[in-house]
């Protein structure tokens, strides 16, 4: 499960999980469809089709941010540290999603694996802004099962439980100390794992035939991510290995999709997502032998919102063409960027298709460009948790995002219906 690299849905979160909902931005991800991935947003829609059915996706993410400095200086001595920018920060990803669902007349049941997060911005050390960020990496991965249950013909609810494990490493130039022979410069790294549990809730409401809504509900995730802080001098040589911990809260989401037949052919959809970044404030990594503080990143976000509209359009039996625009507000302002994250808002614009190439077997297809808006870094020693790391003021431009994401899914032959024998004397 590679689960690493320029997240794509505010933050650090990332929206890739289904080449079917991708081909409309994911217009109408939490209203059910074709698609099984739409359970990961609401475990209420999780297919009622008979028997096993199977799906997996992968979805190809190359990102691109330039970081342009403007001016930086170093900690404490105010030295200029040029303008010597990052013409790319963001590294490309894979990431992968699984599901898997078993349908009965009332009830369905499903598990999923995903990659609900990942980042990897990647600068050299020796670049302006390095006291503020050189390499960022989070991995992870998220396993969940959900059961569904048909009430009557209009409302289905739905419920899941999940495991959630992630992998993190920060780095950074920065001082080592101040000895009788001056400053000892050098860098640090930290490195933290931890697994987490959550839940999710969802309902499908049927308003119609053709017609759907949905709304499904992701819980937070508290992780106390443990490991330690190694220590780099000058010549990049590890001389210090620290216990510490940072407690991190993955934010709580909420969907709402329709999907609406409005012809044989056309079909309309739409989504909200609401996303409580505002949870994340600061970052504190903490020695685990004193308790005290080793490092600070203020955060400062806000809440994060993605719209998105789209429509499919049914070619014939086997061939489904569909397309989708969106826009997110990132969760990320010009007065908290900072490197290892340089978000902004976005527009999203999708393509998509599916060909069935057996009653059993289908294939989605999808592509996605993001148009990035530019943003302002502005990051001083005026904030105590920058109190050693000087001072940068730079602009992210150039920023893009291209995807390219297939799909795969199968059914299984449904169980016949047990019919009584028939006996004759």
């Amino acid at each position: 499960m590679a689960a690493a690299g320029g997240a794509q849905a505010g933050g650090f979160g990332l929206r890739e999980q289904s080449s079917y909902y991708q081909g409309t931005s994911f217009a109408g991800d939490a209203a059910g469809g074709a698609g099984l991935a739409s359970m990961f947003w609401n475990p209420a829609a999780v297919s009622f089709a008979p028997g096993l059915q199977v799906e997996g996706n992968v979805s190809y993410i190359a990102p691109h941010a330039s970081v342009d400095v403007l001016r930086a200086t170093g900690p404490i001595t105010g030295a200029n540290l040029g303008t010597y920018g990052v013409s790319d920060i963001v590294d490309n990803a894979a990431v992968p999603s699984t599901y898997i669902t078993y349908g009965w007349d009332r009830i369905a049941i499903g598990i999923s694996v995903n990659a609900p997060f990942g980042l990897v911005t990647d600068a050299p050390c020796n670049w302006s802004g390095r006291y503020y960020g050189c390499y960022s990496r989070i991995y992870d991965v998220n396993v969940q099962g959900n059961i569904a249950y048909k009430v009557n013909d209009w409302l289905t609810l739905g419920g899941g439980v999940s495991l959630n494990y992630m992998d993190a490493r920060l780095s950074q130039a920065q001082i080592n100390g101040v000895t009788t022979q001056g400053i000892a410069y050098g860098s640090g790294q930290v490195d933290g794992d931890d697994v987490g549990y959550g839940f999710s809730l969802g309902a499908l409401f049927t308003l119609a035939p053709g017609t759907t809504l949905g709304v499904g509900y992701r819980s937070a995730i508290d992780l106390n991510l443990s490991g330690q802080v190694t220590l780099f001098n000058s010549a990049a040589t590890a001389f210090q290995l620290l216990p510490a911990n940072a407690s991190l809260s993955l934010p709580d989401q909420v969907t709402a999709s329709f999907r609406s037949q409005l012809t044989p052919q056309w079909t309309a959809l739409g989504t909200v997502e609401w996303t409580n970044w505002s949870k994340l404030q600061q970052l504190v990594v903490t020695s685990t032998a004193t308790g005290s503080s080793v490092s600070v990143l203020d955060l400062g976000w806000r809440d994060g919102w993605f719209f998105s509209g789209g429509v499919e359009y049914q070619w014939d039996q086997r061939l489904a063409l569909r397309g989708g625009l969106g826009y997110e507000i990132s969760p990320v302002t010009d007065e908290v960027r900072n490197p290892r994250l340089p978000d902004s808002n976005r527009i999203w614009l999708s393509v998509g298709a599916t060909y069935n190439w057996t009653e059993q077997l289908s294939f989605d297809f999808a592509y996605t460009h993001i148009f990035g808006q530019s943003g302002n870094i502005a990051l001083s020693p005026l904030d105590p948790a920058n109190a050693l790391r000087g001072t940068l003021v730079a602009e992210v431009n150039d920023a893009y995002v291209d995807i390219v994401s297939m799909g795969v899914r199968y059914k299984f032959n449904a169980p016949e219906p047990k019919t009584a024998a028939l006996y004759v004397k």
